[in-house]
Parts: structure tokens; C-alpha cells; sequence
């Protein structure tokens, strides 16, 4: 672990170093690593056969601590040194109960906490202790939501966060159709109102021009003057005054042609016997 440290120095001071990462580097205890690495925000320890943390330094700065794939069962109070500690992930160790997890309660600034495949995790009360020692700082345990005490499957509840957001999306959308779509019709209707009315403005122009094109025309042709009129209203009122007449009197219409053609035929005779007496007269004479 030592050389790896140092190489991944590459020269620098130990202050200047913000991140380290040690992982596979076969070690079975913490060495090398100094609390004069007082600006390390970032370390990973992964798979490299530690059984104890004995000799971790104080790292104030340090925000981020990777010690999964260990052997680690105990000790876990000489991470009390590092204070701004927010994300640690000891999953896949040899914590065996609650006491071995105890120390971790002074890390008043942890979010962070991973403690899935250790056999603490199947023990009676973990999730209580868990509840009452860390409910107020912790948002994700075990790779899990962690929300007011209780736990919240990360996957489900993206899942359930995005269903619930593409159901509401969609809802408001075809919602939104809707609207349009009425809306469209709405003015499509209004449209067609518009139109039809300026269809019926333009057909009744048409009829009053072709009126007034006709009364021109009949006027030009003779047709339509005012002796007309006169004649037409004379017209009328001879066969209404005839009709009333007839009806008043209450003579029949056919009995009154046979006496015209009587009288005409009464006249003929007449004429006739007149010219046959002038014709003997004049005989008479000569």
C-alpha cells in the first residue's frame, strides 16, 4: 500500500493531494497514509484485504470513503477523525452486529452509508438503530431511499417517479389536445360561419343585380311601362267588376252567351228582311 501511495503522488506534497486511489493494492492494514493528507476529499480502498482499520488518520477534508470488498469486522471508531465525512461504503466486510457499527454514529454529517452484504444488515434491530441513530442525516442506506425513517427501494422509486411523471405528462397533454382540438374546431366552425355568410352576402348582391339587370332590360324593351301597368290594373279591375257582377245578379254565364247568340242571330235576320224589301222597292221604282 505504501508504494502505491507514492506513485500515486507523482511527486507532490501530501497537502496537494485531493484524491487517492489505492484499490487491489494487497494489504491487510492501513500504511502509509498520514494525517498530513489534510486536503484529501476523495479515497478508495476497494478489494485490498484489509481486517482492520488500525492506524487510519484524521482527514478532515475527507468527504468520500470507498472500503467495500474488505475483511474489515471492527474498528471502525478510527474513522471518528474525519468529521465532514459524508458517503461511506463498507458493503461487502465482515461487520457481524450493531456493536461493530456503533462508532459510525459520531460521523454527524453522513448521507452516504452502504452497509448491504454484512451479516449486521440480517441482525435483529438494525433497522431500528439505523432509524433512531441516523434517520435525521441519512438519505441513502444500503443502496436504497432512506426518507423519515423509512426505507424506499432506489429503483422503485425512480421508476415510480418516472411513471408518475409520464403519466401526468400524458394526462396533460391529451388534455391539452383536447383543448386544441376543440379549439381548432371552434374556429373552423367560426370559419365556415364566416364563410357561408359571406356566400349568402355575395348570392343575395347576385339577385338583387340580376333584379335590377331584368327591370332595366324589360324597361328598355318596352316591357314593363307605365301604360302597361295601367293597362294590366284596368285589365283586373274590368274582369273583378265583371265577376262581381255576375255573381250579384246571379246569372248564368252560359245562358248568357245562348242570348248573345240569339240577339246576333235575330239582328242577321233583320239586316236580311231590310236589304230584300230595299232590293223590291227599287224594282218598283224602275
Amino acid at each position: 500500500m505504501e508504494k502505491r501511495i507514492e506513485l500515486e503522488k507523482r511527486g507532490r506534497n501530501p497537502e496537494e493531494i485531493d484524491q487517492l486511489i489505492l484499490d487491489d493494492c494487497r494489504s491487510t492494514a492501513i500504511v502509509g497514509l498520514t494525517d498530513e493528507y489534510v486536503g484529501l476529499r476523495s479515497l478508495s480502498i476497494i478489494n485490498v484485504g484489509l481486517t482492520s482499520l488500525k492506524g487510519f488518520p484524521a482527514l478532515p477534508s475527507l468527504v468520500f470513503l470507498d472500503l467495500s470488498e474488505n475483511r474489515i469486522s471492527n474498528s471502525l471508531q478510527n474513522l471518528s477523525g474525519c468529521t465532514n465525512l459524508k458517503s461511506l461504503n463498507l458493503s461487502q466486510n465482515k461487520l457481524k452486529d450493531i456493536e461493530s457499527i456503533d462508532p459510525l454514529k459520531s460521523l454527524e454529517r453522513l448521507k452516504y452509508l452502504d452497509l448491504s452484504n454484512n451479516e449486521v444488515t440480517k441482525e435483529e434491530g438494525y433497522k431500528e438503530y439505523i432509524i433512531e441513530y441516523f434517520s435525521k442525516t441519512i438519505k441513502l442506506l444500503d443502496g436504497d431511499a432512506f426518507f423519515n425513517g423509512k426505507h424506499e427501494s432506489a429503483n422503485d422509486s425512480d421508476e415510480d417517479g418516472e411513471d408518475g411523471s409520464e403519466s401526468e405528462a400524458e394526462e396533460e397533454g391529451e388534455g391539452d389536445d383536447d383543448d386544441d382540438d376543440d379549439d381548432d374546431d371552434d374556429d373552423d366552425d367560426d370559419d365556415d360561419d364566416d364563410e357561408d355568410d359571406a356566400d349568402n352576402d355575395e348570392v343575395e348582391k347576385g339577385n338583387a343585380y340580376s333584379d335590377e339587370q331584368s327591370s332595366d332590360e324589360e324597361y328598355e324593351n318596352g316591357e314593363g311601362g307605365l301604360e302597361d301597368l295601367l293597362k294590366d290594373n284596368i285589365d283586373e279591375e274590368s274582369e273583378g267588376n265583371d265577376y262581381v257582377l255576375d255573381e250579384e245578379d246571379g246569372v248564368d254565364q252560359d245562358s248568357t252567351d245562348e242570348s248573345d247568340d240569339e240577339a246576333v242571330e235575330a239582328d242577321d235576320t233583320s239586316a236580311n228582311d231590310s236589304q230584300d224589301t230595299r232590293g223590291k222597292k227599287r224594282k218598283l221604282d224602275d
